[in-house]
């Protein structure tokens, strides 16, 4: 039977190649010189000459095994493909056929078992040692034990045609831009890689490369330059590995690398380890110089049926975990990781139930004055109660729990539209009862980039009959710079509305005392990371007083984010920041139990001072 572990694509072989009337002739009596090659199987006074024949003759004779491996090949193949007859014999079809043509060469090759006429004159593309590929006409018989096959190079008959058919295949393989492999191309490779450690064990590796702040050069330098980068990262990676390495781009700003021939998963972190100190070294661009850095997530297999794909992934994954941590650095995909993985995957499929169950739920946490008084604005936090959970000592799921996760599929949609809908018939009501509290609402950056924004909210507006300056949409430093020129259009287009923007998180990336520019902004929420150390760190005080300044200047209204203790909101009134949100202020809690007006609490004495001038403070420097 033929190899059955051979999978192969739905595509047929080309087999449109002129062949002469007595081509088949030619083939049999090849075929009857390569059966009486086999050992044992000539005459013993003819077996001398026949021998010769069999490695002077310009046909490719060859015996293949059932499960689709060379036996006996004769030189005529090593003149013509570059591999030597060890290499060939090391080899499965699978290997050596192009991908589009290995599913009808094997299925004619199990019909010839019972069958010869079936293999009489097809084609099918052989790969050369350099990567070419050449068409070769067959013709074999088989004795139900081995093949005896005889092969013409046809590739010349088929003339420009052929040549236009290799650069399509080239086209559809290769990126455009650097010239290197492309998704599909390393898929193959990785395959056929994984498939030779069933003959040689080792390690086969992927490592996958995303270049940090690459959309800065884009944004800052021009798409020319940005190419150009590409170009030289892609020569530089390919200068960095070895022959037996495959570098490929998949688009964008990522690259992989296939690495095998290596012996364990040390040897796949060195390499790793050698991709980013590659990265140290400027790239000259003309007369620019442009610095990069690099995030790198490494997936490896000692399985020779690892699936390519899933492997990839793991890679991903490990990839973003690496950029999460700060940029610059290797993740490896280990056990660890795939756990959390796999418990983010049960998270999601849970979650895909929430809300045709009814398990998601909104808590309302007040913004409140710090001096006391009426509350500013009232923020809508979902919280999940999945059923048959165990929330005895954890309590309801908070959004940090599962919005990350939602945040990677369309569910992050659907729990915003959800959000959305609920937060403004809420704050309607509380319009309808006299109490007139703006609500806040925070924006996914896959809402903020790639919806219509503007629309849905119009849309829930005239829902609710809630007027447009009581809604606020808070959207994240980081929802803002994956996108600034979309998130810009989609705020514009909402301001235009009549509502407000907040800026969430502010003070959490590297922009820390930069506003992002040209947003329609109201409000400012510093971090509460920032806030919730400030009141023990000098310096970090120091930047939340500088932050309130900036809002100050630009006409904004600071919001201290995480007030937890009597010092944190004694240090924050100290810093002139006359708004704050917390648990201290006000706990999340559900509509029936929500106070929007406080008493101003007591203040602890703070023996600082802000080393930054506040406006109108009258405090020295």
């Amino acid at each position: 039977m033929v190899h059955k572990e051979m999978h192969a694509p739905t595509t047929s072989t080309n087999t449109e190649a002129t062949i002469e009337p007595d081509a088949a002739v030619e083939l049999d009596a090849a075929i009857e010189l390569s059966a009486a090659a086999q050992p044992g199987a000539a005459v013993e006074t003819g077996e001398a000459g026949i021998a010769r024949l069999f490695e002077m003759t310009g046909d490719l004779l060859a015996t293949i095994s059932l499960d689709g491996r060379f036996t006996l090949v004769n030189p005529a193949w090593e003149q013509l493909l570059g591999w030597t007859r060890e290499e060939l014999q090391t080899h499965t079809l699978r290997e050596l056929i192009h991908p589009d043509d290995v599913e009808q060469t094997l299925a004619l090759m199990q019909a010839g078992e019972s069958d010869p006429t079936r293999l009489e004159s097809f084609t099918n593309r052989f790969r050369h040692r350099d990567g070419s590929w050449h068409t070769l006409l067959w013709s074999a018989r088989c004795d139900g034990q081995v093949f005896y096959a005889a092969a013409k190079d046809v590739t010349d008959r088929t003339g420009l045609e052929h040549e236009a058919r290799h650069d399509l295949e080239h086209q559809a393989l290769h990126d455009p831009l650097t010239h290197l492999p492309n998704r599909s191309l390393l898929m193959d490779r990785t395959r056929q890689a994984l498939a030779r450690l069933h003959r040689s064990p080792g390690v086969v590796a992927l490592l996958f490369i995303d270049l940090d702040r690459f959309k800065a050069v884009n944004d800052n330098l021009g798409h020319e330059v940005g190419d150009k980068l590409l170009i030289s990262v892609s020569n530089r990676l390919e200068q960095l590995m070895r022959d037996s390495d495959t570098v490929a781009r998949l688009g964008g700003d990522e690259f992989v690398i296939l690495a095998e021939e290596i012996v364990s998963d040390g040897e796949a972190l060195a390499l790793a380890e050698r991709v980013l100190h590659a990265m140290e070294d400027a790239f000259q661009l003309g007369s620019a110089e442009v610095s990069l850095l690099a995030s790198v997530g490494v997936s490896v297999s000692h399985n020779p049926d690892s699936d390519p794909e899933s492997m990839l992934r793991e890679a991903d994954v490990a990839m973003y975990r690496a950029k999460g941590a700060g940029g610059s650095r290797l993740e490896l995909f280990d056990e660890k990781l795939r756990r959390e993985v796999s418990a983010h995957l049960e998270i999601e499929g849970r979650l895909r139930h929430a809300l045709p169950r009814d398990e998601l739920v909104l808590a309302y946490q007040p913004i409140m004055p710090l001096a006391g008084g009426h509350a500013v604005g009232c923020e809508a936090l979902v919280r999940w109660n999945p059923r048959g959970a165990d929330l005895s000592k954890t309590g309801q799921l908070l959004p940090s729990t599962f919005l990350p996760r939602a945040a990677e599929s369309e569910l992050i949609v659907e729990i915003g539209d959800w959000v959305l809908h609920n937060a403004c018939a809420q704050a309607a009501i509380w319009h309808r009862d006299g109490t007139q509290v703006p609500i806040f609402v925070n924006i996914s950056a896959r809402e903020l980039t790639e919806l219509d924004l503007a629309q849905r909210v119009q849309k829930e507006l005239r829902s609710s009959r809630l007027p447009a300056r009581s809604l606020c949409l808070e959207v994240s430093e980081e929802a803002v710079q994956r996108d600034p020129e979309r998130a810009r259009a989609a705020l514009n287009a909402v301001k235009r509305l009549g509502v407000v923007i907040a800026l969430d998180n502010f003070g959490a990336g590297q922009s820390s005392l930069s506003l992002p520019r040209n947003l329609p902004l109201d409000i400012l929420k510093l971090d509460r990371a920032l806030i919730q150390g400030f009141e023990h760190d000098r310096n970090r005080r120091a930047m939340v007083a500088g932050m309130i300044a900036l809002a100050h200047e630009a006409g904004l209204t600071a919001v201290a984010v995480g007030i937890e203790t009597n010092r944190q909101l004694a240090v924050a009134r100290e810093l002139e920041c006359s708004v704050g949100q917390g648990n201290l202020l006000h706990p999340p809690e559900p509509p029936g139990r929500l106070r929007f007006r406080e008493t101003p609490g007591a203040v602890t004495s703070v023996p600082w001072r802000p080393l930054v001038r506040v406006r109108g403070s009258g405090r020295p420097e």
